[in-house]
């Protein structure tokens, strides 16, 4: 891509200059994997200090569940803060929070759990904290080693141990680092080495060390994979073989230009492999076959793709689409044998023809005061639920960002001023989201979350002035109060002067309505050129943000149930919205099902009558009630016959707001007797 170091832009709003230079963000470096121990007999069998971050399962041969476990599990370990008190400048590995050591464990059992292995890898103290020390001597000397020696600055005993027993890299950190592992991109890991180690079956505790970007030096992550099962008896597998992508359903993001498939004591050095999608064959390049990383793995490239870059994707094309593979030649034992499975990609952000939201059942017009059922659809592999109650009202939006950031969130670079005065649609002020140096995504966040109805609308101003290809500004919704996003709309710069005045741009809402949503702007920054000013006419300029036809949902109250049913009892005749969302692994939520919209009314409380009970020369009638209300004992000497109050009747209570008794003195041999609420 060609941009020009100079550039003169002449409108309305002025004269300026601008210089643009090619950059692209800090790069992630992948070391070689680690090779097998010698001697595992010191290393921990089996420990657990964090709390739930494994016993993951998932089946991949339903999109849904898929997609679940990918919405709620995988991208909660995404933008998980640090909080360090490392410092590499003064060679202190420090600690991490703890919530962010549980984002990386989470995020190994979750590619375990979909690969089809023991998914409840626990994290062991003693090696995060050697890794820790391992993680500082590679951000320190910017190099990576698994026998880093003495004279590299910030060397100690336990990081040197560290290294030679973990996978390492630097330009990342965190889960973000895991999921690398499994690209295990770069010209040096043909043999996806790094992959292989986090999938090994019998590993059972793994170690993590983080340090951030900071001070000049890159970010730096080690992943401890030897544990004191490495050589021991192998667990069930889904499959008998590990693949990656696995064989089902998998989020199109995660598959990566190398394909592997694994088959412990197998002997794959002939074997052949061949990939099909929608009967037409696919190319396929065998990368060199090498044994000595976990289990013995055939690696293949398609389609011709680099596996030497992070930045290259696998191709989507917006739908699923479904690759058959067989590999074939594979020397087993004393025989030779072969398999063919599937994989299908997917948007994990589209729902599929599986989707069953959490979709409630019971009476419209709920009785004030009583205690209404309500069932709803269960989800599979949820383990609890959440219900709510909330009460409507009316919402709009008009903001043109004349009344400040009132309405917004804003997650940006410092350096330029968001709430721009210089380029507006209308009235004094935008909204101004830039890419300054260095290059990090931009957001502004409406801060209401709202419902829109069937006829509901989004529109915008928009104006994408100076931005390259890689600089992609994005209008997003999420149903799932911000776990997942999905685009509504993406426009990519045109590598130049871009849009010199505002469009106005229309959205509908209806494919949301009866749902909550989120909606947010994202200003992306991808891998390549980029303009790295924030002066008037670069970036992208937002205006006139306006929401028509939707409602906010006032929360009054919420509650947990372990099993599809629920009472609800309305303190007052109003309209309010009953809506669930069901959990996953107790602690991921869902998103929140469709609204059941019920109006309350004052209905007579439901009455139901013991068999009356003679003691004493007294008639004993208990009864229960759905409501308290007042009471009154009728009755007759004959069914057929006039029923009439007992005035003389004595009434008690049983439990209050709930049972009740009617004590009378004994009548004829025969007689009748109900209550009633006047």
């Amino acid at each position: 891509m060609r941009i020009p170091s100079l550039t003169i832009f002449v409108a309305a709003i002025g004269v300026g200059l601008w210089t643009s230079r090619s950059a692209v963000s800090a790069p992630v470096i992948l070391g070689d994997p680690p090779t097998a121990p010698e001697d595992v007999s010191g290393l921990p069998t089996g420990i657990s200090i964090l709390s739930v971050t494994g016993g993951f399962s998932v089946n991949a041969n339903s999109r849904e569940q898929v997609r679940s476990f990918y919405n709620s599990v995988y991208l909660a370990s995404d933008g998980v803060p640090m909080f360090t008190t490392s410092d590499v400048a003064t060679c202190t590995p420090g600690t991490n929070s703890t919530a962010f050591k549980e984002a990386v464990l989470r995020r190994i059992n979750w590619f375990r759990a979909m690969a089809g292995m023991p998914a409840a890898v626990t994290l062991d103290p003693t090696l995060n904290a050697k890794d820790q020390e391992a993680a500082v001597i590679m951000s320190r000397n910017g190099a990576l080693s698994h026998h880093p020696p003495t004279s590299w600055s910030c060397y100690t005993g336990n990081g040197d141990n560290a290294a030679s027993n973990s996978n390492i890299a630097i330009g990342n950190a965190g889960a973000d680092a895991i999921s690398a592992y499994i690209w295990d991109f770069g010209a040096n890991n043909y043999e996806v080495g790094h992959r292989r180690w986090l999938f090994y079956p019998q590993t059972q505790v793994m170690g993590t060390g983080d340090v951030p970007a900071a001070s000049g030096f890159n970010s730096a992550n080690a992943t401890w994979v030897f544990d004191g099962n490495f050589g021991g008896p192998r667990p069930a597998t889904r499959t008998p073989y590990v693949a990656w992508p696995p064989a089902g359903y998998l989020p199109y993001p995660l598959a990566y230009p190398q394909w592997s498939f694994a088959l412990t004591n197998a002997n794959l050095s002939a074997a052949t492999v061949s990939m099909k999608s929608n009967g037409v064959s696919v190319a396929v390049s065998l990368q060199p076959y090498l044994n000595g990383y976990g289990e013995n793995t055939l690696v293949w490239v398609p389609m011709g793709l680099d596996a030497t870059s992070e930045a290259t994707t696998f191709p989507f094309s917006g739908t699923d689409t479904v690759y058959t593979i067989t590999v074939t030649n594979i020397q087993y034992s004393t025989v030779t044998t072969g398999f063919t499975y599937t994989v299908t990609l997917f948007d994990p952000t589209v729902p599929g023809a599986d989707y069953a939201p959490t979709t409630i059942s019971g009476t419209a017009n709920p009785g004030v005061g009583q205690a209404n059922a309500y069932s709803f659809t269960p989800i599979t592999n949820a383990t609890s639920y959440e219900w709510r109650v909330t009460r409507p009202s009316g919402y709009t939006l008009n903001d043109g960002a004349e009344n400040g950031l009132t309405n917004v969130t804003v997650n940006a670079s410092a350096g330029y001023v968001v709430r721009d005065s210089s380029v507006a649609a209308a009235g004094s002020y935008s909204y101004h989201l830039a890419h300054p140096t260095p290059p990090t995504d931009q957001f502004l966040t409406l801060n209401q979350a709202f419902v829109p109805k069937t006829n509901a609308t989004l529109s915008i101003r928009s104006r994408l002035g100076y931005a390259s290809e890689v600089q992609v500004a994005r209008v997003q919704v999420s149903t799932d109060s911000g776990s997942s996003w999905a685009d509504i709309y993406s426009q990519s710069g045109s590598d130049g002067p871009g849009e010199l005045s505002f469009t106005t741009r229309p959205f509908g809402l209806s494919a949301y309505s009866n749902r909550e949503i989120r909606l947010r702007f994202k200003y992306e920054i991808g891998n390549g050129s980029y303009y790295p000013q924030t002066s008037a006419g670069v970036g992208w300029y937002l205006d006139d943000i306006i929401v028509t036809n939707a409602e906010v949902w006032t929360v009054l109250g919420t509650n947990t149930v372990a099993t599809t049913n629920f009472t609800f009892t309305p303190p007052q005749t109003t309209n309010y919205n009953l809506d669930v969302r069901a959990y996953l692994f107790t602690e991921f939520p869902l998103g929140w099902g469709p609204a059941k919209y019920v109006t309350a009314i004052v209905a007579p409380p439901v009455i139901t009558m013991s068999p009356p009970v003679v003691s004493s020369g007294q008639v004993l009638l208990d009864f229960t009630t759905t409501a308290y209300a007042s009471f009154k004992l009728l009755q007759a000497d004959q069914l057929t016959g006039a029923w009439t109050t007992n005035a003389a009747a004595t009434l008690t209570t049983n439990v209050a707001g709930n049972s009740y008794r009617f004590t009378t003195q004994v009548g004829p041999s025969a007689r009748f007797y109900r209550v009633k609420s006047p």
